[in-house]
Formats: structure tokens, C-alpha cells, sequence
């Protein structure tokens, strides 16, 4: 006895099947997407002087943690530039993305990182602003570092992302000067 003839040919039920693994495989990225996405206390901050504040949480915790804040904070054409000056007094700096800064801090495993902002301050025109930033990292609570952050950002319709930082840490040729200090 013949099998009863679906009305599909072989090639249309292919299509057919290839539509369903694509819906099914659609959805499942879709829900990993969204299982990603920053929950509500990683939302831009509405005006410039929150990005400090920001920063700091999306910054302290673990080394390791999920960094879908500190994303959410940056445009994803941002740069991180890190500014030091050698023993000899020269300077030089290292360009990064927010993902290799990611991999970077990761590597520290399940460190404790701390960074708080000492004292900033915000010079604004219209949609652009320019945040200069004190800082103190601390690592399993000790303070490994303080610098200063040059922080630059961007109004858009959700708050005010960042689209560029430029970091350098105190040194001894290069101390804080008093009124960065709080």
C-alpha cells in the first residue's frame, strides 16, 4: 500500500522544514538576545553629571562579572585610550575597545574591583559634554591606582552615552594634583 500523498514534494517540504528550524533556532537567539540585554539599573544616565555614578557601578564587582552595563554605557564605536608615562619619563598610550577592556578586567578572574570617581567636573554645549574625572581603583579593597578619566558623551533620545575615554593613572612623576583631591 502507498503511503497517503501529503501535497508537498519533496524539495516543498525541505523548504518547509528548514522554515521551522530557522523560527525555532530565530526564537532561541532572540530569548539568549534579550536574557542579555541590561536590566533597568543599567539605563544611560539622563544628564552628564550621572555618568560617574555610572561608571563606578558598571566598573566595581567581580573582575568577571557580566559587563552588559558597562555596554550599555558606551556607544559600540568607543575607545578606551590608556595614557602612561615611562620611568624615563616618556609617554605612551594603548587604544582599546569596550570588548577588549572586557577581556582584559575578565582575566583578573574573581577579583574585587572597586572604582570610585573622587571629584569631576562636567563642561557642556547643547548635545555634547566633556566630564573631567578623578578616580580610585581598588582591588580586593586595597587601592591599586588613582588617576584622572577624561570622559567624553553624546545626548540621544535615551540619556547620554559615551562615545570616548581617556585614562591616566597617577604615577610619581605624574601625582594628582590637589584640586583633583576631594
Amino acid at each position: 500500500m502507498r503511503p497517503a500523498h501529503s501535497g508537498f514534494t519533496r524539495v516543498e517540504s525541505n523548504v518547509y522544514r528548514s522554515l521551522a528550524y530557522a523560527t525555532i533556532l530565530a526564537g532561541a537567539l532572540a530569548g539568549s538576545a534579550m536574557a542579555q540585554a541590561p536590566d533597568a539599573g543599567c539605563a544611560l544616565p539622563s544628564e552628564p553629571k550621572g555618568i560617574p555614578a555610572a561608571f563606578d557601578a558598571a566598573i566595581s564587582g567581580p573582575a568577571d562579572k557580566d559587563r552588559a552595563c558597562m555596554k550599555a554605557l558606551l556607544i559600540p564605536e568607543a575607545r578606551m585610550m590608556f595614557v602612561s608615562i615611562g620611568a624615563d619619563g616618556t609617554p605612551s598610550y594603548n587604544i582599546q575597545t569596550l570588548d577588549d577592556w572586557i577581556a582584559r578586567v575578565k582575566a583578573r578572574g574573581h577579583t574585587m574591583l572597586e572604582e570610585k570617581q573622587l571629584k569631576f567636573h562636567i563642561e557642556r554645549y547643547g548635545n555634547i559634554a566633556h566630564l573631567w574625572s578623578s578616580y580610585a581603583l581598588y582591588s580586593d579593597g586595597k587601592q591599586v591606582a588613582r588617576g584622572i578619566n577624561s570622559i567624553q558623551a553624546i545626548k540621544e533620545a535615551g540619556g547620554w552615552p559615551v562615545t570616548g575615554i581617556m585614562v591616566q593613572a597617577e604615577s610619581a612623576t605624574a601625582p594628582l594634583p590637589k584640586e583633583y583631591l576631594p
